[in-house]
Parts: C-alpha cells; structure tokens; sequence
C-alpha cells in the first residue's frame, strides 16, 4: 500500500464493449439499466476489466480510482467471478477519502480493501491511499495525497490522467466529495481538495476536483436503489439551469458510462436509456 418496446441485445453488447463509443464523439453519458445490483455488478465488472485490459496493452498498467458507499459491494464481487488477471498491473487511487483511519468503518479504503483488493489479490504497493498517520488535518492531508498522486504521474500532464474513475452518486447528486451548492463546484486548480464541512458525516474529507474528473480515459457510475432516481434524473435529463445541475451532472468527461438498476432509472425516459441488460 502506498501513500420499452426496443431490442436492445445488440446494442447492449456494442455499448459495453466500447463499439459505439470513443472519448472523442461522445457527447452525453451512456446509461445502461439492470435488473438488479447484481446485473448491474455483472457488466460494470465486464466494462472495468475492458479498461484494464486496454490500458494495460497500450502502457503496462491500469490506473483505477474508486469510491466507497455502496460501489466496492457492487462491482466487487462480480471482478472476483470473472477471475480478472494482471492484477500486479492495477494500480488503485481513492476519487475521496474520509479523514478517518484507515481502518475504521468510514474509511474508504476500508470498504475497497474488503470488497476489492484483498480477494483480487491486487499487491499492497499498488494502492495508494491517504498517509495514515495524517488524516487528522484535511487540508495536509489532501497536499500530501496531491503529492503521491504527482509523484506517481511523474513527467505526464496536469491534472492526471487516470484510465479510469469508478464512482457512485448519493441520493442528493454528489459524487466523490462534491457536494449540491458547495464552493468546492468551482475548484478549477487542485487536483486533490480539502473539504472541512462536508454536509453529510464525517465532516473532514479530501476529493478528486472536476479537471480531475474531467480528463480521465472513463468515468463509470454505479448506482442503485429508488431513492437515487429524481437525482439521476435530473443529471442524465438536465436541470431546469446549469446553475441547478448537481455534481454528478457537471463531469464534462467525453466518456462517462452509468450503470444503473431499474428502481434508479424508475423516472428516466426511455430515449435516456441506451441498453438494458
């Protein structure tokens, strides 16, 4: 550890193998629906192993961020089946962090560790996490994981560029640490922030910032359950202004893929929809 009435068959397939979609064309998210968590488990896997594998022959490695919430439980457990190979390739960074120990049940890297890295077996060097003797102050904390993530990216471009940024979306549209009219939605400099008044607990934490966001391979979404379903809405849908558009909304990544169950889609438009799995 380091500091409707359609057949979507085909175009399922296409979507989630890439065919259709390139970081050039692309102009809107491709939102594909499942049955339930584990559907949508089952081909988000499929899609992050895809990255892997093309990141992997084209630079020798895949550099990963995740969240925490409920995305390590999701996609976790569908990476263990498939039996993904490589791992000493997979390189994992955390898109936020609660400034907590890493051993405690807020952490992040907890629930990742749990879910992900220890039955994939990914080698501790690999994961790059908040210094664990420094999550007691944000903002030094966010300066020094700013630091590992440079180091790590060393002679490539500002901000970095991760093959891809896992993330999930709370039922209020925030993702990472970017909370709905928080200042930290005009953050255009940082790559990693602090944030001491994060409105949901624990208060401290640090966060990947939009360029970040941004200029990533992919963004991939996982997000389950009815009460995510007037957020997801309005960000796949648009708000009545930009000025109203919530956090998961704002990524203006040329790829960004949502991989959803039927109760978050529940208010979603059926040309919203790309494919349903």
């Amino acid at each position: 550890m380091r500091a409707g009435g359609k057949d979507w068959t085909k175009r399922s397939v296409d979507l989630h193998l890439g065919c259709t979609e390139s970081r050039a064309t692309a102009t809107k998210p491709v939102v594909s629906v499942g049955d339930d968590k584990k559907s949508v488990g089952d081909i988000a896997a499929t899609f992050i192993i895809q990255e892997a594998k093309k990141a992997i022959a084209t630079t020798g490695r895949f550099t990963v961020a995740f969240s925490g919430g409920s995305l390590p439980k999701i996609v976790g457990p569908s990476l263990v089946e498939k039996k993904v190979e490589n791992m000493d390739k997979w390189f994992v960074f955390f898109s936020d962090e609660r400034c907590v120990k890493l051993s405690s049940d807020d952490s992040n890297y907890k629930s990742v560790h749990e879910f992900v890295l220890d039955p994939l077996k990914i080698p501790e060097e690999n994961v790059i996490t908040i210094d664990p003797n420094e999550y007691g102050d944000a903002e030094k904390a966010a300066k020094l994981y700013e630091e590992s993530i440079t180091g790590f990216f060393k002679n490539s471009s500002s901000p970095p560029v991760f093959d891809l940024i896992l993330l999930g979306m709370g039922p209020d549209g925030h993702t990472c640490s970017l909370f709905p009219k928080h200042k930290l939605l005009a953050e255009t400099k940082a790559t990693i922030a602090p944030i001491a008044d994060s409105p949901k607990p624990p208060s401290n934490r640090i966060t990947f910032t939009y360029p970040v966001l941004d200029a990533a391979k992919a963004v991939a979404f996982v997000c389950c359950g009815g009460g995510k379903s007037g957020a997801l809405k309005t960000v796949i849908e648009g708000a009545k202004t930009p000025d109203d558009q919530l956090p998961s909304g704002r990524i203006k990544n040329k790829r960004v893929f949502w991989y959803v169950d039927k109760a978050a889609a529940a208010e979603l438009k059926e040309e919203s929809i790309q494919s349903k799995i």
